[in-house]
């Protein structure tokens, strides 16, 4: 019974003791809670305040320095008043200096830009110069092409052959036509030498009329008549059969290569009459024979 009544007043003991510690703690985080807030809008309230003072010192400062220039002036006008007229002209003359200084440093500006247009301008003509001098030599160039042409088509219109004597020829021979620097043989022969018909492979037919057939060399045929061709000249007149005198017709695109011609049949054992031909001229073979060669 003893054991039992000391246990129950240790327990209301210890009870009241923990009621009491809990009472206190809680107490003290309220009284820190309560501090706290109260430091930082303390805290706040300085800040704001030393800000104010600082606006408020920095202001005074600022009136001051204004008072002190304002004072300055005031004594600089003064003073102004008691300069002497030379210093006073002085100043006027530096005016009147920097004014001028102003209006060259205007001028040099305006100056420089002209320059500047002006190089561009230049660059310009010169440009252009260029291009008329290329085109200058251009037209030289072509002047010089239209003279040499000019020279060949007069020297073409006004070349003479002197010809030989005519004399009896002893045997016909192939009928030639020289036109376009080359050599065309007229007909085609026949084993014995006789012509059988007209050399359609050299020649197109241009018309075919009641009093003959007209035709024209083709310009790429033939056989070019220059001194590496001679060999060839005299093969095909060989080829012919048709005997060493030679029937020509001569046209004045070729009275240039005449003299080429002439020395290939000549030294190949060839005679020839030459008939001199017009530009539009027309050679008519209506099948006669002329008992005379040159």
């Amino acid at each position: 019974m003893r054991r039992s009544s000391i246990g129950d007043s240790f327990e209301l003991m210890l009870d009241t003791i923990c009621n009491s510690f809990g009472g206190i703690v809680l107490i003290t985080i309220l009284l820190a809670v309560l501090t706290r807030d109260g430091i930082t809008s303390r805290e706040v309230e300085l800040r704001k305040l030393r800000e104010n003072l600082e606006v408020v010192a920095y202001r005074e400062k600022l009136m001051h320095e204004l008072q002190g220039l304002e004072e300055d002036i005031e004594e600089l006008q003064k003073s102004q008043g008691d300069l002497p007229d030379e210093f006073v002209a002085r100043v006027d003359e530096y005016c009147q200096l920097e004014q001028r200084s102003r209006e060259i440093r205007s001028r040099i500006d305006d100056l420089l830009q002209r320059e500047r247009n002006l190089m561009i301008s230049e660059q310009e003509l010169e440009k252009a110069l260029k291009d008329l001098r290329t085109e200058i030599r251009n037209k030289e160039r072509e002047l010089e092409t239209k003279a040499a042409e000019l020279a060949s088509a007069k020297a073409r219109s006004s070349f003479s052959i002197v010809l030989p004597r005519e004399r009896l020829r002893l045997e016909s021979g192939p009928g030639l036509i020289l036109r376009y620097d080359r050599m065309y043989v007229w007909h085609i022969y026949d084993s014995r030498g006789e012509p059988i018909g007209l050399n359609v492979a050299d020649f197109f037919i241009v018309t075919e009329e009641h009093d003959g057939i007209y035709v024209k060399p083709r310009p790429e045929r033939g056989i070019p008549i220059v001194p590496e061709n001679a060999g060839a000249i005299v093969k095909r007149l060989r080829e012919c059969r048709a005997g060493t005198t030679l029937d020509i017709g001569l046209w004045p695109d070729t009275f240039d290569s005449w003299p080429i011609f002439r020395k290939a049949v000549v030294e190949g054992g060839f005679q020839y009459r030459l008939l001199l031909m017009r530009e539009d001229g027309k050679l008519v073979d209506r099948g006669g024979t002329d008992s005379h060669i040159q």
